[in-house]
């Protein structure tokens, strides 16, 4: 099985990632996270916690980011379901401040985001039962918790009332968070 690679970077510490799967009569099985060629491509990343979420259509979660020592480089995939997944800049003094990237990203894609520090991240649920892993490298701090609203990054979300956590639907306006 080859491994990991990276397939574009859209924004400066942001990557694309293509999962190498094998598919035989039993099913699949996709690598996720493979240390050493993470590496070779400039992605030292050493994970520190692993969450999975589940979330039924129409859910969005986000935008959520980390700050001070908490702040936190991330690798999701798409286990199951289909989400649109967000990143946007949240850097004040970036000149790529607010400005998003999305892309699909479903079971049967093979694709991971890998997010370093300085980026929001949220996803939107296309399809019921929609699961997302998250690996970081530092542990959560509720202290460090930060987030922006989602419908206050420049970007056309194609929902207009989501369904939203108390917290995620209170975040400040991303223009706010400078």
């Amino acid at each position: 099985m080859s491994d990991l690679r990276i397939l574009e970077m859209p924004l400066p510490g942001l990557y694309v990632l293509e999962c190498p799967q094998h598919q035989d009569k039993r099913g699949d099985l996709t690598k996720l996270f493979h240390i050493h060629a993470l590496k070779e491509q400039g992605l030292d990343f050493h994970p520190a916690e692993i969450f999975v979420t589940r979330s039924k259509a129409g859910v969005l979660r986000g935008m959520h980011f980390q700050v001070g020592e908490s702040a936190h480089d991330k690798l999701i995939f798409c286990s199951g379901g289909r989400v649109l997944d967000v990143v946007v800049d949240v850097r004040p003094n970036s000149i790529n401040f607010n400005r998003p990237f999305a892309v699909e990203l479903n079971e049967t894609s093979n694709r991971a985001l890998f997010i370093n520090k300085g980026y929001a991240h949220g996803f939107l649920a296309l399809e019921g039962e929609s699961s997302m892993t998250y690996a970081t490298n530092t542990v959560h701090s509720p202290s460090h918790d930060r987030g922006v609203l989602w419908s206050s990054i420049a970007f056309d979300w194609p929902i207009q009332e989501p369904i939203l956590s108390l917290r995620d639907s209170q975040h400040a306006p991303i223009k706010q968070n400078t």
